[in-house]
């Protein structure tokens, strides 16, 4: 069995924009990418996986793990994207793991590594950027990265790498495309690198059809399609998120869903610049516990659910406080959500 090893690091983007069917996918993807690669006798002799997660922190879920051995992790949206601290733990992972080439014995094959993001960083990613930059020759990786969605963000992914994809449509049968692509690349490259294919230019399987694009060279100014706000079911105090779609290129957005939260954690808001006024949002998605259709935000930032027909008694989940609803003149600010 050969000792040299094919890592393989997953960089994922599990932020508020990435809750519902994509985070779901994410991770129905990489188990079934897992179990193929099991069942490949290349892959089998020198893959090796690690799932490193971005949303309010950083942190690698899986060390790297040969494919045999390797067990799915549960992914959870949590607030934020902190791209850079996902960079920065990927470079100190790849520092740590993967073994280096000596005058006696060869080390790993150069990483894979597939970046999946569907939004824009909200940290300080450029110092890390310009690091990875720096070692792109020869580079520490090879680096893919894929833009979900109408949200992502494609000229910050250029700055880490010039190898970046568009997945435009995030209903299920394109995240079973976008896997089965990643399937065949991860195990065409095995196969190369197992008959002594090291340095060469590795022919990568076409990209699916509908699944993943080149994106235009310039897409033009950032221009954010959805927003997402926080809030609390009154009844039993669960989280949850307010997904919001922008009209065209108004500045209005529609009430799209809300998805339930599985982490429960202190409520993030963004910096004074990520407010949003009510009178931009049109609608409001209903609660996924309780269905009721009717938002109230508390004096103390909180937004909540409300079931109009038991009149307008009002108790915050987060504070306690004790009042009535009404409906004020005009519109008032609220804090978007880090991701």
């Amino acid at each position: 069995m050969s000792t040299r090893r094919l890592p393989v690091y997953l960089l994922l983007d599990c932020s508020e924009s990435m809750a519902g069917e994509a985070i779901t996918q994410l991770q129905a993807g990489i188990a079934s990418m897992v179990d193929h690669l099991q069942s490949d006798p290349y892959a089998i002799e020198t893959a090796h996986i690690s799932v490193i997660t971005f949303s309010n922190d950083a942190r690698q879920v899986v060390p790297l793990t040969e494919v045999l051995n390797f067990k799915v992790p549960k992914l959870a949206v949590r607030t934020g994207s902190e791209l850079g601290a996902g960079l920065r733990v990927l470079m100190d992972c790849i520092r740590r793991e993967v073994r280096k080439t000596t005058p006696s014995t060869k080390g790993d094959y150069k990483p894979i590594v597939i970046l999946f993001s569907d939004g824009q960083p909200t940290d300080d990613w450029e110092p890390v950027a310009e690091e990875i930059r720096k070692q792109r020759s020869p580079g520490i990786a090879n680096i893919y990265a894929i833009g979900c969605g109408p949200d992502a963000d494609f000229a910050t992914l250029r700055e880490i790498t010039d190898i970046v994809l568009k997945m435009p449509d995030m209903q299920p049968e394109m995240w079973k495309k976008v896997f089965v692509w990643l399937t065949a690349s991860v195990s065409s490259t095995s196969q190369a690198l197992e008959g002594g294919g090291e340095g060469r230019n590795l022919n990568l399987p076409e990209l699916p059809a509908g699944a993943l694009e080149i994106p235009p060279a310039s897409t033009g100014p950032y221009l954010v399609r959805q927003v997402f706000l926080h809030a609390r079911c009154q009844r039993d105090g669960k989280p949850y998120l307010m997904r919001f779609a922008r009209r065209g290129r108004s500045d209005t957005f529609v009430a799209l869903c809300s998805h339930p939260l599985d982490v429960v954690e202190k409520m993030r808001t963004g910096p004074t610049g990520q407010r949003i006024s009510t009178d931009q949002l049109e609608g409001v998605p209903p609660c996924p516990y309780c269905e009721n259709p009717v938002a109230v935000a508390c004096e103390c930032g909180t937004l909540a659910c409300l079931d109009p027909r038991k009149g307008v008694a009002f108790a915050c989940p987060t504070c306690g406080l004790r009042g009535s609803a009404g409906v004020g003149g005009g519109g008032f600010d609220v804090h978007q959500a880090l991701g």
